[in-house]
């Protein structure tokens, strides 16, 4: 297996797959499955607060990968087809996802036809972003489908062709 390029540490890593594995089960607790064969019965805090701390822990570590990114990775790395499509629907995610909590507050609601995208594109990346993570994983096995790759290796193969 190719060795992958590293901008963030392991530990970064772990917390991004618990807050990552923490928001998609507590958001699939909101779906009517969980309540009709009584899954949220179980639980003793509401899946809507644990949902609200695993999407905000992750908004502090997305924040923090863009940090890094701007800072040190653009210069080294450039961000392959599966890498743009990550970004794109984890930044679809946030948005969404904020205009959600925005709709819960007093004083602020949407209706209709823009509250029906906002929450089936929420709804769509939630769903879309594992499958991602699975294909990638998948991928990996094979040696490919990295999420970046050295900006080097990307100068060498536009400057040959």
């Amino acid at each position: 297996m190719k060795e992958e390029p590293c901008l963030f540490s392991a530990f970064f890593k772990l917390l991004w797959v618990a807050a990552m594995l923490a928001a998609i089960v507590s958001g699939l607790a909101h779906l009517p499955f969980a309540f009709r064969y009584g899954l949220i019965n179980s639980w003793r805090a509401s899946p809507t607060v644990a949902h609200y701390w695993s999407a905000a822990a992750l908004l502090l570590l997305g924040t923090y990968a863009a940090v890094v990114w701007l800072a040190a990775g653009r210069r080294r790395y450039a961000l392959t087809c599966l890498g743009g499509l990550r970004v794109t629907l984890l930044v679809v995610l946030a948005v969404t996802g904020l205009l959600l909590v925005l709709h819960n507050l007093p004083g602020f609601s949407m209706y209709g036809g823009a509250y029906a995208v906002i929450k089936l594109s929420h709804l769509f990346c939630a769903l879309a972003l594992p499958l991602l993570l699975l294909l990638h994983y998948c991928l990996r096995l094979l040696g490919r489908g990295l999420w970046v790759r050295p900006l080097s290796k990307v100068l060498r193969r536009s400057g040959s062709a």
